[in-house]
This record gives C-alpha cells, sequence and structure tokens, in this order.
C-alpha cells in the first residue's frame, strides 16, 4: 500500500512529489514574477508534457504573465515526475537559466 501525503488539499502518493512541491511552492512567488509562462508553456507542449488545453489557457493570459505563470505552475505541481523535469529542461531551452539554477542549487533535481 502506498503512503499517501496531503499537501495543501492535494493528494500525493509519491516522497519525490513531495519535494518537489516543497521546492516549487517555496519558490512560488518568485517564479510567479519571473517564469516566461507562455514560452514555457509552449515548449513543454512541444515535448508533450502539456495538453493543448492547458497551453491555450496559459497562451490566453497574455496580458496577464504572473496569473499565467501561477497556473503552469499548479499544473505542474499535479504532474508526475517526468513533466517537471521536462519543465526544468523547459527552463534551460528557453533562456530561463536563472529560474532553472534556483530550483536546483538546493532543490529536488528529479529521481
Amino acid at each position: 500500500m502506498a503512503v499517501q501525503f496531503v499537501i495543501c488539499g492535494i493528494n500525493v502518493t509519491n516522497i519525490s512529489y513531495v519535494i518537489l512541491f516543497t521546492d516549487l511552492h517555496k519558490q512560488y512567488t518568485y517564479l510567479a514574477s519571473v517564469l516566461d509562462a507562455r514560452v514555457t508553456a509552449a515548449h513543454l507542449y512541444q515535448a508533450d508534457a502539456l495538453t493543448l488545453k492547458d497551453l491555450q489557457s496559459i497562451q490566453s493570459l497574455q496580458d496577464r504573465p504572473v496569473e499565467a505563470a501561477e497556473m503552469l505552475l499548479n499544473i505542474i505541481i499535479e504532474q508526475p515526475d517526468a513533466v517537471y523535469l521536462r519543465f526544468l529542461d523547459a527552463l534551460k531551452d528557453t533562456k530561463q537559466q536563472h529560474i532553472y539554477e534556483r530550483l536546483v542549487e538546493d532543490g529536488y533535481k528529479g529521481e
């Protein structure tokens, strides 16, 4: 039987998700203010890590970049570990290395 954690109302069954959630939650305000969500979401969609519906929802927030970033982060938090790893790759590939470095400096780098 898997151990289940509940964090902020989200059921989590894998300890790596707990670590991931904690990292993103700690950095949430910073990420929401600096993340280029539209570019990152497009990259994640091309990598099959985001649905078309999610991409379109994020892209529709072009005049509200913080809200778009929050939406993307909330999606990533609820996804499997592999999506987080693709998110890290997307940050590097979309010239957001400073965000990537901040996340992996002391945080979770995936299994």
